[in-house]
């Protein structure tokens, strides 16, 4: 049922990458498209996205069956993956822990979707009266 939902819902505007349901950063696929290269390549000795044909099933299943390895011997993507889903709090060097909180920064903001963040009341009320008062002096 989960992979004809997948297969049926492939045309859909979401552009979300989750190789695990409970991977809590969504990666957008067009940004991937490098890392999912390299990593067919790596594992498969093939480029998905030169291939004349390629059944969605025959992708979701190699890119579900990528490389992981916790000695970093594991594709490209998987890697980036690896390092997103590392809970920086159970780091003790500080050192390390900054470095690994830089690396995920950088990696969200080159590989997933940016999500809005909500205004919260307060500030929709702010940004209400200052854009007012700009209609005013105009």
């Amino acid at each position: 049922m989960e992979l004809g939902l997948q297969y049926l819902s492939l045309g859909n505007t979401e552009k979300q990458l989750k190789i695990n349901p409970d991977d809590k950063n969504e990666m957008d696929f067009s940004k991937c498209t490098g890392l999912i290269k390299s990593s067919f390549k790596f594992d498969y000795n093939y480029d998905p996205f030169e291939l004349e044909y390629l059944h969605w099933y025959d992708f979701y299943n190699d890119l579900s069956n990528l490389s992981t390895s916790e000695f970093g011997t594991c594709c490209p993507l998987n890697r980036v993956i690896s390092i997103l889903n590392q809970d920086i709090s159970k780091i003790k060097d500080s050192k390390q822990r900054n470095e690994l909180n830089k690396a995920q920064i950088i990696l969200r903001k080159k590989y997933c979707i940016e999500k809005e963040v909500e205004m919260t009341e307060e500030q929709k009320r702010s940004a209400e009266a200052f854009y007012k008062s700009l209609r005013k002096e105009a």
